[in-house]
């Protein structure tokens, strides 16, 4: 299956998941670095937290879009939606 997802559109998915963690009122934009709004050790088990849930959502539609689930970087969390979609875009094969 050819991937079909393009960076304009997993970032704009990343915006609207990471907006559902938003309990700080942050504006949620291209640079919004997943760190201000995400967390490691918010959810009622480890395995729940935020960062966890929204890690699972995006490989999700990912993986239901045609893509592959590639190894995300370790610092993540310390990079902007448009950085971390970037590389992520950039670790689907080409068609």
């Amino acid at each position: 299956m050819a991937n079909i997802v393009t960076l304009e559109a997993l970032i704009e998915n990343m915006k609207v998941k990471l907006q559902a963690f938003n309990n700080e009122g942050v504006e949620i934009t291209n640079e919004t670095v997943h760190n201000i709004v995400l967390a490691e050790d918010d959810g009622f088990k480890p395995s729940q937290s935020s960062s966890k849930l929204y890690k699972g959502a995006i490989l999700w539609t990912i993986w239901a879009n045609g893509g592959t689930n590639a190894k995300w970087p370790t610092d993540w969390m310390e990079q902007s939606v448009q950085q971390l979609a970037e590389f992520l875009i950039s670790k689907q094969p080409s068609e």
